[in-house]
């Protein structure tokens, strides 16, 4: 690792701690150089998941394009940016278990809500608003009384999201499939 200060690559780690969940690593080090100490941050290079959009195109999967997305729905809410960076983690590690190379866009989506869910109620009914391009109150009060049904079933908080809802809306349903069964085993 270069030195940031003389630019030297000659360094020694004099720490290393699991960070963010395990999902980075950071490293204390010191430039054999010049003496000053600087901190790295290693984290796992993403697979080559493509993500195919609804005219067929494809591009690079772009977790910053989650975390835009769910930082807009949280945006003047009470959610903490530890909070979305664990959920954007969270929601990256899901799709890179679930889909290989290629993510079509829906997926996305509804892998985010089902996140979402668990987060902050506002910023999932504002994500899904977008995502499924709400046209009138109607779909407001179908998503509304899709999250106070499971409220009153769960009599808890903010309930997981279901197949209830996805139905309501027209949407098809997000199903997790085992590695075997995306590989056909």
């Amino acid at each position: 690792m270069r030195c940031p200060f003389c630019h030297s690559d000659n360094d020694k780690v004099l720490d290393s701690r699991s960070a963010q969940a395990g999902y980075r690593v950071r490293r204390k080090r010191v430039c054999q150089e010049c003496g000053r100490r600087f901190v790295t941050m290693e984290h796992i290079e993403a697979l080559n998941v493509r993500v195919v959009k609804s005219d067929e195109t494809r591009e690079p999967f772009d977790r910053e394009k989650i975390r835009r997305g769910i930082e807009r729905a949280c945006s003047k809410r009470s959610v903490a940016s530890e909070t979305i960076e664990a959920t954007v983690q969270q929601i990256e590690a899901a799709i890179y278990s679930e889909f290989d190379f290629e993510i079509p866009a829906q997926k996305i989506g509804e892998v985010v809500l089902r996140f979402l869910a668990d987060v902050d109620e506002v910023a999932y009914i504002r994500f899904a608003s977008v995502y499924r391009e709400f046209s009138g109150a109607t779909d407001f009060l179908k998503i509304i009384s899709g999250i106070e049904k499971r409220s009153s079933l769960n009599g808890e908080g903010t309930p997981p999201i279901d197949d209830v809802e996805h139905e309501s809306l027209g949407q098809e349903k997000f199903k997790r499939k085992s590695r075997a069964e995306r590989n056909g085993s």
